[in-house]
């Protein structure tokens, strides 16, 4: 179960892209007023510039994919999407990119309410990831289960029997019925079972 959304942002580091010195120089008080090292830029994010970042905020009416050094909407951390104009395609591009949270131009001073949402909708995300990558690997690991489920049958166990072996020897390892089938299979020398 995961933690209760952030509230204290104290000590974490923003990068903020945007070509508007007036914006970026807003943006930075607030920061400063929240205690979060922020970094103005008006150009493309390199990657070392990005590994230091606990948030990215970025004007999605200037941004594009080319000033960010990962894939669209492959963001390592949470992003706020500034808007000013609220063109259908600048928004669209932003849906696009997975943007955690915006934030209007002419509201800079709900910046935390905006971190706060980034942050819950990005750790909400991997959550989901971790469990997508978890069912497709338990959903890939299903064909192992059979194949396990019938080699202890071919000792002349029935289904019932092979499978309650199969899951018994899981509790005693401690691991999931997929890695127990892997298991047995690579210990009885059958071609596709990896050690576990």
């Amino acid at each position: 179960m995961r933690s209760a959304p952030i509230h204290n942002f104290r000590g974490n580091t923003a990068i903020v892209l945007v070509r508007s010195p007036e914006i970026g120089a807003r943006i930075k008080d607030r920061c400063d007023r929240l205690g979060v090292k922020s970094h103005v830029r008006s150009t493309d994010l390199d990657s070392d510039t990005a590994a230091i970042a606990d948030i990215l905020v970025i004007d999605i009416d200037t941004a594009d994919d080319a000033m960010l050094p990962w894939p669209r909407g492959a963001a390592p951390v949470p992003v706020i999407g500034l808007i000013g104009s609220e063109s259908p395609g600048r928004l669209a591009w932003a849906l696009a990119q997975e943007i955690d949270a915006f934030l209007p131009v002419a509201g800079l001073g709900n910046l935390f309410s905006a971190m706060v949402i980034a942050h819950e909708i990005f750790a909400r995300k991997a959550d989901r990831a971790a469990r997508d990558a978890e069912q497709a690997r338990r959903r890939g690991g299903r064909l192992d289960v059979i194949r396990a489920v019938l080699s202890l049958m071919q000792d002349g166990r029935d289904e019932a029997l092979a499978l309650k072996q199969l899951r018994a020897m899981a509790m005693v390892e401690q691991i999931s019925l997929e890695e127990a089938a892997v298991k047995l299979l690579h210990d009885r020398g059958l071609a596709g079972g990896k050690r576990a």
